[in-house]
Parts: C-alpha cells; sequence; structure tokens
C-alpha cells in the first residue's frame, strides 16, 4: 500500500468528546491514527469542539481540511474505541486500488493478546465498557507470575483513577520511587516490625510501578525519559531494599553473613544493570524488556533459568514480603545473592554472545 494515508472522522452516531480512558473518543482516534503513521487528520464532523480537541499537543499529526491528492483515506465514525493493533492491522491487510476505504468496524475482529474488537460508544453502558476493555489491553504476555494473578489487578484498579486526574506519568513515578525508598530506610532499622513494613512497602511499589507505564500507554504520553526513569527507579528501589536490608539485619544481630549478601547482590546489580543501561542507549531505549538476556537451558545453569520466572522483579519483590512476614529476611537475602550471580552471569553471556554477531557493540 502507499505510505501516504490519512484518516477521515465521519460525523458520529455518538458524543465524539466522551472521555474514555483519560481521552475523548476522536483525539484517541486521532493518535491512534498517528501512531500508526498517518500523515494527516481531517475532521468531517462539523463539531467545534472536534476541533478543539485536536489541537491537543501530543497530536503531531496535521488537521487537514480535505485529504491531498494522491493519498488514501480510511474513513471511520468518530464515536469508536479500537484496540491499538486493529488500525495497523487493517493497513497491513489493506486492498490495493481502492483510494476511499470507508472501515465497517463492526465486522472487525482483534486476535492480539488481550485485544478487543472495536466498541461503538452510543452511551455511558459501551462508554464504560469500552474503558474496560481499554485497560485490560494493558496487560502484558510478558507479565510474571505475581503481576498477571495479583498485581496487575491493583495497578489497573488505579490506573482507572490515575487518569482522571492531572498526574503526569513522571510524577506518578516520583511518588512510586518515594514508596519503594520509605520502604528501604524502615528496612535499615533491622527490627521485625520495620523489617515487615519496609517489606510491604516494598511490595506496594511493585504493585504500583504499573501504574506510570499504564497511565502514559492509555493517554499517549509515553517518553523515553519516562522508560528510563521508570527501568532506574526500579533498579533503585530493588538495590537500596536489600543494602538496607543487609545493613539492618548485621545492625540488631550482628552477622557479617548479611552484609556480605547485601554486598554480592547489589554488586551484581549494579553491574547486570549497567552492561543492560549500556545496550538500551546504544538501540535508543529506556525499556529493559528490550534487551536480550540470554536464558540458558543447558549447562551449569540451567538451575537458575529454572528457576528465572522466581527472579522476575514481581515475583521476587513478593517472595521478600512473604519472607520479611516470616521473619526469614536473612535467608531471602542470602538466596537473592546467589540469584544475583546468575543474572550477572547471564547478562555477562549475553554482551559475550552481542559481541560476536556484532563487533561492533564492543
Amino acid at each position: 500500500m502507499s505510505a501516504n494515508w490519512v484518516l477521515l472522522l465521519q460525523p458520529p452516531q455518538g458524543d465524539p468528546c466522551r472521555q474514555v480512558g483519560g481521552l475523548s473518543l476522536v483525539l484517541r482516534l486521532a493518535l491512534d491514527a498517528q501512531a500508526a503513521g498517518s500523515i494527516g487528520i481531517v475532521d468531517q464532523t462539523g463539531d467545534p469542539r472536534v476541533a478543539a480537541a485536536l489541537t491537543d499537543r501530543r497530536l503531531l499529526t496535521p488537521v487537514l481540511h480535505e485529504p491531498p491528492n494522491d493519498t488514501r483515506v480510511i474513513a471511520v465514525p468518530a464515536h469508536f474505541v479500537w484496540h491499538r493493533s486493529t488500525l495497523p492491522s487493517f493497513l497491513a491487510n489493506m486492498p490495493h486500488g481502492e483510494p476511499h476505504m470507508a472501515l465497517d468496524l463492526t465486522q472487525f475482529t482483534c486476535s492480539a493478546p488481550y485485544g478487543f474488537d472495536p466498541i461503538a460508544v452510543t452511551d455511558a453502558r459501551t462508554a464504560a465498557r469500552a474503558e474496560q476493555r481499554l485497560f485490560r489491553s494493558l496487560r502484558k504476555v510478558q507479565d510474571g507470575w505475581t503481576s498477571r494473578w495479583l498485581n496487575r489487578y491493583i495497578s489497573l484498579f488505579f490506573s482507572r483513577w490515575l487518569v482522571k486526574t492531572p498526574l503526569s506519568p513522571n510524577q506518578i513515578s516520583v511518588g512510586i520511587l518515594a514508596i519503594g525508598l520509605f520502604g528501604a530506610y524502615l528496612a535499615s532499622c533491622g527490627t521485625y516490625t520495620t523489617l515487615a513494613i519496609g517489606a510491604i512497602l516494598f511490595q506496594l511499589q511493585s504493585v504500583l510501578d504499573g501504574c506510570d507505564g499504564e497511565v502514559s500507554r492509555i493517554t499517549y504520553r509515553g517518553s523515553k525519559a519516562g522508560e528510563w526513569f521508570d527501568t532506574i527507579g526500579d533498579d533503585l528501589t530493588n538495590y537500596s531494599f536489600f543494602a538496607c536490608a543487609g545493613f539492618g539485619l548485621y545492625r540488631v544481630q550482628q552477622q557479617p553473613i548479611y552484609l556480605i549478601a547485601a554486598a554480592v547482590t547489589v554488586a551484581c546489580g549494579l553491574l547486570s544493570s549497567g552492561l543492560e543501561y549500556r545496550y538500551l542507549i546504544r538501540i535508543g531505549s529506556g525499556d529493559l524488556l528490550k534487551y536480550p538476556l540470554s536464558q540458558a537451558t543447558t549447562g551449569p545453569s540451567r538451575g537458575i533459568a529454572r528457576l528465572a520466572p522466581l527472579l522476575k522483579r514481581d515475583t521476587f519483590v513478593f517472595l521478600t514480603m512473604l519472607a520479611a512476614l516470616a521473619n526469614q529476611v536473612g535467608v531471602v537475602l542470602l538466596v537473592f545473592a546467589v540469584g544475583a550471580i546468575g543474572i550477572a552471569a547471564a547478562v555477562i553471556r549475553t554482551e559475550m554472545r552481542l559481541a560476536r554477531s556484532s563487533p561492533e557493540v564492543r
């Protein structure tokens, strides 16, 4: 298909400026089109509120009076909500030789993970259904056990409230980081009570950690700076908690093994993060999920590879909280020190593999 196409917003059957998931329907459609590569938005609704909504600073694609010559036109009613994969999927299979396509969205089906079919939003009931589907679509197939069965339910509940506030995703990240760092401070006191409360706050930070990303994705306020803030904030919380927990246990019990375990965990974590950050800087991203970590399935690291789900952040933070409530933080600290060594080894193997396949990355 031609690379040049525009989205034409047709008169809706409902209110095109109804808010769903923190955005008006018409602005969401325009931002979806922008993300899919549209070179322009044509407004044929005749509604001055739509024209005002399309002045949003997130919309960089120009709003045109009519489609330019030699461009394809995709026409949709301005009262629909669709999954973010719907438009790219249609574009990939768009028939040739048809310069103007009026999409019958009632005939579309979406097979993407956590996807949903287009929804015509005409009243409060359909708006509530569309919002519920939009937030459910924010789940990730990469989510670990704890995120899938616990954390996402809670973070999505809070995100549905947060999108209605003026808070930006980065401001949410700051608040989440503060919770984690306060939990680390409490852990440094080393008593059962402070370790337990600190671990609960550590878990709360892990749960709410999904909110900034969810809010940014559903309201199109994501940024590279936000990705880095989220990645560094998670690592800073992890290292702070285990360093403080090790120090607190040593201060109360006078057992050097806890200081050693904390030092190993933090040192291996910093080594791993440094190598991962270097790769992310090189590819121009701050999203740690884009790091191609090697997963060994044979040899000495086979056991660690099998334990990989337990070493995902959502699960090890949850296990840390359970251990603190059972007064076993020291045991978990020793186990995670071994796990940190295994992760560092996996990152080093990844770097060696990348260096062999692409010598310029050295």
